[in-house]
């Protein structure tokens, strides 16, 4: 099924742990406007500093509650690279991003 970008917009963010926030952006890849990463408004938690997670990282999706859960700790996903929202995400943000979680990169 296809969904609109716009309705996925605030859904709620679960990590292993509690919840960690909601959908506030989605990036997607120039070359091929695939959708690459959420960005995640981590509101209160984190003093509404925003985190990137990757879409390749999503362990489930549930539409008719709103929400994306990810399997990763809430501490991880706090002590992660700092992301810039003002700025173009170059590839060597991208490398440490996916170096940290331990993922492999999109590209490859």
């Amino acid at each position: 099924m296809l969904r609109s970008i716009k309705e996925m917009l605030d859904y709620t963010i679960l990590a292993t742990d509690g919840e960690i926030g909601h959908v506030s952006d989605i990036l997607l890849a120039d070359s091929d406007l695939k959708v690459r990463y959420l960005v995640i408004d981590t509101g209160g938690w984190l003093s509404g500093r925003a985190v990137l997670l990757s879409t390749a990282w999503l362990s489930s999706v549930a539409p008719e509650k709103r929400m994306i859960v990810v399997n990763i700790e809430k501490k991880r996903i706090q002590e992660s690279p700092l992301y810039e929202s003002s700025a173009e995400i170059p590839r060597e943000y991208e490398v440490r991003l996916h170096d940290y979680y331990g993922f492999p990169y999109y590209w490859q």
